[in-house]
């Protein structure tokens, strides 16, 4: 990613203790404050799903980076494995895509 880009970051949050549902934010970067801003979010099953892809597909090929020494693919490998664990449990594909 070239520098000095701004770039929209997707951001998972909890509003508060009681809500066991992801939303899924997207925050900007305001980089007078050195802090995001949030600008969006959706708690849409349909977008829930396609970060879920799109962040495991960059996991899987960081994981098969070839380039990278044998202490950064056990590193990949173990962040991809931890993705997978924690946005399975985040959201499920049990075929329930009804809600959107």
């Amino acid at each position: 990613m070239p520098e000095n880009v701004p770039t929209a970051i997707p951001h998972f949050a909890y509003i508060s203790r009681g809500m066991r549902k992801p939303i899924l934010v997207l925050q900007y970067p305001d980089n007078r404050e050195a802090r995001t801003i949030a600008l969006a979010a959706t708690r849409s099953l349909k977008a829930l799903h396609t970060f879920k892809e799109a962040v495991l597909e960059e996991a899987r090929l960081g994981a098969m980076d070839w380039d990278a020494d044998e202490i950064l693919t056990i590193q990949n490998q173990t962040e991809l494995e931890r993705l997978e664990k924690l946005l399975d449990k985040l959201i499920p594909n049990n075929g329930n895509d009804d809600e959107s």
